[in-house]
C-alpha cells in the first residue's frame, strides 16, 4: 500500500522517526541505525512497511531497499513480528547480519536483545539460503567498529555531542555488545 515516504524529519527518538508529509507528520518505527542516519538530515525519503494488526496500523522504516528486504525475510520466519525483526535489523549493521545468518552463527545473533536461541536458530534454519552472504576480509563477529559508531551516531540523534557519546560508550559499553545493547547501557548509565 506505502512504498515510501518522503519529508522534512520532524523528531527523531531510539526507535522513531516523524516524517512532516505536507502538514502530517506520519510516525515510523526504525532500527537504531535509521534512526541515526535520519537525525543527521532535515528530509528524507523512506522505504515503508505497513504493518495491519486488528487493532493498530504500523509504519516501519527503512535506511534502504536492502534493509528493508531483510526485514521482509525476518517477519516471514514463524515467530518474528515486525517489532524484533526491526530490534534484530537495530542489532547489528546490514552487513554483519547477513554475514552472521549465511554462516549460521546462532550466538553471535541471539546477542540480539529479544532474541532467544531457539529464535536465532529458527532464523538461521529458514534464511541461511536465501540471504545473500557478504564477503568479509575478515570475520564479521571481529568487527565490533561498527556497532560502537552506530551507537556513536544514535546517542548524537538523541541529543549527546560526539565527544560525550564516545566517552559514555567507552565507561559503560563491554567488548562484543550490539549496537542496542551498548545505546541502553549508556542510557541507563
Amino acid at each position: 500500500m506505502f512504498d515510501y515516504v518522503s519529508g522534512k524529519v520532524a523528531c527523531v527518538t531510539e526507535n522513531k522517526v516523524v516524517i512532516d508529509c505536507g502538514g502530517v507528520g506520519f510516525a515510523v518505527t526504525a532500527s537504531a541505525f535509521t534512526c541515526a542516519e535520519c537525525s543527521r538530515k532535515t528530509e528524507v525519503k523512506l522505504p515503508v512497511y505497513l504493518a495491519v494488526r486488528e487493532d493498530a496500523l504500523e509504519l516501519f522504516g527503512f535506511g534502504n531497499e536492502r534493509e528493508r528486504e531483510l526485514f521482509l525475510q525476518l517477519i516471514g520466519v514463524s515467530g518474528v513480528g515486525p517489532k524484533l525483526a526491526v530490534a534484530v535489523l537495530g542489532g547489528m549493521n546490514i552487513d554483519r547480519l547477513s554475514g552472521v545468518i549465511a554462516s549460521g552463527d546462532v550466538k553471535a545473533l541471539s546477542t540480539v536483545k529479544g532474541v532467544g536461541k531457539k529464535t536465532a536458530e529458527r532464523i538461521v534454519l529458514e534464511l541461511k539460503g536465501k540471504v545473500a552472504g557478504v564477503a568479509f576480509g575478515t570475520d564479521p563477529i571481529e568487527q565490533n567498529e561498527p556497532a560502537d559508531e552506530n551507537a556513536i551516531l544514535a546517542l548524537i540523534s538523541l541529543g549527546y555531542e560526539r565527544k560525550e557519546a564516545e566517552a559514555a560508550i567507552k565507561k559503560y559499553a563491554d567488548p562484543g555488545m550490539a549496537t542496542e545493547e551498548i545505546i541502553r547501557a549508556v542510557l541507563r548509565g
